[in-house]
């Protein structure tokens, strides 16, 4: 799924979500996560990138149901505007130093991280399914 242009803007070079994934008895598992945005010309999907093989990537592999949320500055006035994003992940290892630095530029800028010692760790790529929320994605 293509994400509206302005849902594209409001996670622009990286953002601060909530990724939530699924404990093995299916309770939620909740998580702040940076995120960037990677499309393929046709699809969108979401990527964040772990040092660690945490309890996320344990439950992606085994469950690949997600939920993530981002949280716009703007408001509309009472709501807090925000993208609900579903969608489908999956975990490939690798590639997280790559990912972090990049979004740190954004995110932590003059920060040094990630460290240049850091493991390949892993991404979770995210494909969307459905959005939901409220702000101008649905203008």
């Amino acid at each position: 799924m293509k994400l509206p242009d302005a849902a594209r803007d409001l996670i622009g070079a990286g953002a601060n979500a909530t990724l939530v994934t699924l404990n093995e008895d299916g309770s939620p598992q909740v998580s702040l996560v940076w995120v960037a945005l990677r499309s393929d010309g046709d699809d969108d999907e979401l990527v964040c990138g772990h040092f660690g093989e945490h309890r996320k990537v344990r439950n992606v592999r085994r469950d690949g149901r997600v939920a993530l949320t981002v949280v716009s500055a703007e408001n509309d006035g009472l709501m807090q505007h925000y993208l609900s994003v579903a969608g489908t992940a999956r975990i490939e290892e690798g590639g997280a130093p790559e990912l972090l630095a990049e979004l740190a530029a954004t995110l932590a800028p003059d920060s040094g991280f990630p460290p240049a010692d850091a493991p390949p760790g892993w991404l979770t790529r995210i494909r969307v399914d459905r959005i939901g929320g409220i702000g101008p994605w649905f203008d």
